[in-house]
């Protein structure tokens, strides 16, 4: 655990830092908290209350807040579920199931779940059943059956700065194809690079509202879908809203070009060099002019 420091977010809940990435797991403000309002309440999980099973894919689980926070809900609920679970790294959870304050915040089924995981790599309860995939997403999500297609896609990377592996057009094309065409694929992140990304893989692209204390922010993620939302049911919703003008100005600034990983071998550090030669010859907006515009500093 030398690289990864505990760290107690304010709403009490425990959270991790990385000293490889320089970044921590979760907003300083609250782990679950975050967790709920940027994964599970933008999943709108009533949406599929007439399907019989919900099939779900948690990309970079840690230490496993967004799947505990939707699984809460499922399991109350008369759905089968079928998880799958893509991680390189087993510490975090491993971390957290040690930890009391962890274990009480979830229901004995849930914590059955993690405990599952952590010792066999999968989970089994009545119709549900689960499967954590360890080693590098990218290569993993290949290994999942090519047919099977993913109600909810929970995307939780490092940051595109600091782990573009996992933001790259080619990465985020593969999850697009797996996402079922009624399903959602949520994200904590609103860069434009992500979010074109999203859009040439043929999603359209919405805003998760920033939260009350968060309003110096313009946005708080991300949420793709095949189907094309009904404008009427996006006015009056108050977990998904259509992008603003700042937003789509965004969206053709220098800050939309992507990460690229053809290889889906590539390493940060070459993603981001190769990036950051093609901002420097691109015809788009210079970002900063942008930022000047909207007075903002994200």
């Amino acid at each position: 655990m030398d690289d990864l420091k505990r760290q107690t977010t304010k709403d009490g809940s425990l959270s991790l830092y990385s000293l490889t990435y320089e970044e921590g797991f979760h907003d300083i403000d609250g782990a679950l908290r975050e967790s709920i309002n940027k994964y599970l309440l933008p999943a709108q999980l009533d949406q599929f209350h007439e399907k019989e099973k919900i099939v779900i894919l948690d990309v970079c689980i840690g230490l496993g807040y967004n799947s505990g926070c939707i699984l809460e809900e499922l399991l109350q609920r008369n759905h089968k579920i079928e998880w799958h679970g893509l991680e390189i790294d087993q510490r975090p959870l491993n971390i957290a199931l040690k930890e009391k304050e962890f274990q009480g915040l979830w229901s004995p089924k849930v914590l059955n779940f993690f405990t599952c995981l952590k010792k066999s790599e999968r989970w089994k309860e009545g119709f549900n059943e689960g499967t954590v995939h360890w080693g590098d997403a990218r290569q993993k999500l290949s290994k999942i059956n090519d047919s099977l297609r993913f109600d909810l896609i929970l995307l939780d990377p490092f940051s595109p700065q600091k782990c573009p592996e996992l933001w790259s057009e080619q990465f985020i094309s593969s999850l697009s194809a797996k996402l079922s065409f009624n399903g959602r694929l949520i994200t904590y992140s609103s860069a434009a690079s992500v979010r074109s990304s999203l859009k040439k893989a043929g999603l359209n692209i919405y805003s998760i509202p920033p939260l009350i204390n968060e309003q110096n922010k313009w946005s708080s993620g991300t949420v793709a879908t095949k189907k094309k939302l009904d404008p009427k049911y996006i006015s009056t919703n108050c977990q998904l809203k259509a992008l603003s003008t700042r937003e789509l100005e965004h969206l053709a600034t220098r800050s939309s070009i992507p990460y690229r990983d053809p290889t889906s071998r590539g390493n940060s550090k070459e993603i981001i060099s190769a990036r950051e030669i093609e901002q420097s010859k691109s015809q788009l907006i210079n970002t900063s002019s942008w930022r000047k515009r909207w007075n903002t500093a994200q």
